[in-house]
């Protein structure tokens, strides 16, 4: 089976190798770098499934379209704007703590016995997940809302330093590896939002945003023969970047138990530049370095959730999200488009549909003047491919913690996410395989990941809306005058100003 398998990726490779693109003036013949980056940087790529902001929904699992009801809800669902009543601002902080665990890694080449030691790398990383600023008027009656707001959608943040053997069966060393991996840069978006309160049990709300994504990926492998010799190294480095335009619609339906809510995110057209360089201490057939200018495909995605009120103080909330990997492609190749994934041609790719799960909880006391809230949920997120072909069921699960605390317009909430998986992967791991030209992994062991994260959110609702009216004035109109004309905005004599 493992040989099976292992022709079966050779050839997904080698299919890609024929269809990519080879650096200006190159030749025809020559092996494409971005084939190669693709077993390389493939080990180090974040989840792609996109999910709202917000320590309250983290806490929840992220199971927050049908509630929905706080300054991140146009990230899940933006019907739910609709909901808030007064001005508000919203900072979101995310820290993330991830380890990757190898484990019976063995060469899947026909006659080969070499083994892997096992090894382990970790990191950990701190950035600001959303922000965002939401003015709600009366139109008709009803709420109109809108929001200005910044989403880090997908953190592409990674490290590793992998210090390894590779032995013979016997236990022998045959080289001592080393792989150091650094990838920085994310997607995030710009995004306004409007929601209006259609009746007193219907909203309808609509996101417009400005995807950007920036990302590297450099990578240093080195081999050093037990018995002594020249090294063997290999530099990569990937450049990405992506920029386009997507809509969200939702839906959101209140009763008195009973929350329903919806949202679709349209796909949609990036443009997509793709920059690789290749430095190796032996020569090789892959061009120095390539260029590839055209399109990603965003995939379309929904989703439905439900929230049951039990009591007035209690939530209990399920989402279900579909993510069609399968149409996520690169476009403008002159052999037509392949997938992102594994960059096979639509009718060959093992990208799949990814439909995930989410539940979650929240439970309110009112202690005084004080209102405090405690918050339970699981995830379970399959991969967009799976790492092995016959590995069909490889998923993300994980379980989050929460609690919130309000205090006239001041809210605080805090989140623990904690997540793991389980996977049988393939992996380039002798740097001299690129030597012939011929991209395949060699290895296949397990991965383990485990990944932690803490969110903090901070809310501060305006009492009035004069106090948001005179903070943008001065912001974008200019200081309030006296009647003596003196700009100081407080009346020039210390007394209010009109």
């Amino acid at each position: 089976m493992p040989a099976m398998t292992q022709r079966r990726l050779a050839a997904g490779i080698a299919t890609a190798a024929a269809v990519l693109w080879a650096a200006p003036g190159a030749g025809q013949n020559a092996p494409s770098l971005d084939a190669f980056g693709l077993l390389v940087a493939e080990q180090s790529r974040p989840s792609f499934s996109v999910l709202g902001a917000g320590a309250r929904a983290a806490g929840m699992g992220g199971a927050f379209t049908a509630l929905a009801d706080d300054a991140s809800a146009a990230s899940f669902n933006p019907a739910g704007l609709a909901l808030l009543v007064r001005p508000e601002a919203s900072l979101v902080l995310d820290a993330r703590s991830r380890s990757d665990a190898h484990a019976a890694f063995a060469n899947v080449e026909e006659g080969a016995l070499e083994l892997y030691d096992a090894s382990r790398t970790s990191f950990d990383t701190q950035d600001l997940n959303f922000a965002s600023a939401t003015y709600p008027v009366v139109a008709a009656g009803r709420n109109l809302t809108f929001q200005l707001s910044y989403h880090r959608l997908i953190d592409f943040t990674f490290e590793g330093d992998r210090r390894f053997a590779e032995r013979r069966s016997d236990g022998t060393p045959i080289a001592f590896l080393s792989q150091r991996v650094d990838q920085a840069g994310d997607v995030s978006t710009l995004s306004v939002a409007a929601a209006y309160q259609l009746t007193q049990r219907m909203s309808l709300g609509l996101t417009l945003s400005r995807w950007s994504g920036d990302w590297t990926f450099v990578t240093i492998t080195t081999e050093e023969p037990a018995g002594g010799g020249e090294a063997a190294e290999l530099r990569y480095r990937q450049v990405n970047d992506w920029q386009g335009w997507s809509a969200t619609g939702g839906v959101l339906l209140r009763y008195r138990y009973l929350n329903v809510g919806a949202a679709l995110r349209s796909g949609f057209d990036g443009d997509y530049r793709v920059d690789s360089e290749l430095a190796t201490s032996f020569p090789t057939p892959f061009d120095p370095s390539s260029r590839f200018e055209g399109t990603l495909r965003w995939p379309a995605s929904w989703t439905v959730g439900v929230a049951v009120k039990p009591r007035d103080t209690w939530f209990v909330t399920a989402d279900y999200a579909e993510f069609d990997w399968d149409d996520m492609e690169i476009r403008g190749l002159p052999e037509g488009p392949v997938n992102f994934f594994d960059l096979r041609p639509e009718a060959e790719t093992e990208a799949r549909h990814a439909g995930q799960w989410r539940f979650g909880t929240e439970y309110t006391f009112l202690p005084g003047r004080h209102v405090v809230a405690l918050r339970a949920g699981y995830f379970e997120e399959p991969r967009p491919v799976p790492r092995d072909p016959s590995d069909e069921k490889s998923s993300v699960r994980g379980v989050s913690l929460g609690v919130g605390w309000k205090r006239g317009p001041v809210s605080l909430d805090v989140a623990f996410q904690r997540s793991s998986s389980t996977a049988r992967t393939f992996e380039l791991v002798d740097p001299e395989t690129v030597a012939t030209g011929e991209v395949a992994a060699q290895a296949q062991g397990e991965v383990t990941t485990d990944e932690d994260r803490l969110f903090l959110s901070v809310l501060y609702q305006f009492e009035s809306r004069r106090a948001v009216e005179r903070l943008f004035r001065f912001l974008f109109v200019g200081p309030l005058t006296d009647g003596n004309g003196d700009g100081d905005g407080d009346g020039g004599d210390g007394g209010p100003s009109r």
